[in-house]
């Protein structure tokens, strides 16, 4: 079952960015969408992704985001 996801990092929150790059990194080929960075880039670094849910479910917690993406049901 495919399920829709954001990523929110935050420059301030030490390693966070490096974090959610290194998971993108880790499973971009397996997830079905990823969006450009859509963060400012300066304090913010964000994506909306989508792929099957066992491998949205290893997104840690504290880079997960709510939002209209994330919570809209895949097509």
């Amino acid at each position: 079952m495919e399920v829709r996801a954001s990523i929110c990092a935050l420059v301030d929150n030490a390693g966070e960015v490096g974090e959610a790059e290194h998971w993108l990194e880790q499973y971009r080929e397996q997830l079905t969408y990823v969006s450009e960075m859509n963060g400012c880039g300066c304090c913010v670094f964000s994506w909306d992704i989508q792929g099957a849910k066992e491998i949205i479910d290893t997104l840690p917690f504290h880079l997960s985001a709510g939002g209209t993406w994330a919570a809209t049901a895949p097509e």
